[in-house]
């Protein structure tokens, strides 16, 4: 039988872990998602190391100090595996960042400077994290295209509900705060794509002010459209005639 670069076959399943019997204290589902869980970690070292197209199975569960078994027991292969590393980094990514909007003082500008310190922080201190999240994510193919775009679709929600709270008025004139979020969210991602390609050799503050200047930008604009605008009231008035 022959054996593929990226896929081992799996050994033969023992009855040992499957009757639902407790060792230690400690169920066959409860140990079941632990093995996942060191699988997901080592997989983390191994792709922040290795890449994803230079990884193998038998890479990660040398890694977990698991066997090939217990891998398939979690996963359907590697894609499956990067898919749920990618999950867990996003996961994480979002928490930093509402808990980073959360302790900020609740003005545009303010906000947007909190959120980017947490993401480009976040990227900073695990590079790991930064090779799985913006480099091997555009690379695996598959459904991973799916998991990515709703990743950006989850952070462009993020900005948007904070843009449509402060500046309620820009549909009147023409603006969608989807697509402007959109647009911040692409941006920011293009930086810190380079900044990672790059090694990180810019120095974070550096990196911070650059992609935060897009943002400050786009809150002046904000600013002065609303500005513009007819108070409500002549507006409705307006509108009524």
């Amino acid at each position: 039988m022959s054996v593929s670069r990226n896929r081992v076959n799996p050994e033969t399943p023992s009855s040992a872990g499957t009757t639902g019997r407790r060792y230690g204290g400690i169920d066959s589902e409860e140990r079941q998602r632990q093995r996942r869980a060191r699988l997901i970690e080592a997989a983390l070292a191994v792709f922040g190391e290795q890449g994803y197209h230079q990884s193998t199975v038998r890479d990660v569960c040398k890694q977990a100090q698991l066997t090939s078994r217990y891998f398939y027991e979690s996963f359907d292969g590697m894609e499956d595996l990067f898919r749920a590393v990618y999950a867990d980094v996003s996961r994480d990514l979002m928490q930093a960042t509402v808990m980073a909007l959360a302790r900020s003082e609740p003005e545009p500008d303010k906000l947007a400077e909190s959120a980017l310190r947490a993401f480009f922080e976040f990227i900073r201190d695990d590079p790991r994290r930064a090779r799985v999240a913006l480099i091997d994510a555009l690379n695996v193919g598959g459904e991973m295209q799916t998991a990515f775009d709703k990743a950006q679709e989850d952070f462009a929600l993020l900005i948007q509900g904070f843009m449509t709270q402060m500046f309620p008025r820009l549909p009147e004139a023409g603006l969608n705060h989807n697509t402007l979020a959109q647009g911040l969210v692409g941006s920011n991602t293009r930086i810190a794509t380079k900044w990672v390609a790059d090694r990180c050799r810019m120095p974070l503050e550096d990196v911070l002010r650059n992609t935060y200047s897009l943002f400050q930008a786009a809150i002046m604009f904000a600013r002065d459209v609303e500005a513009r605008l007819p108070p409500t009231g002549q507006a409705d008035k307006a509108l009524s005639r």
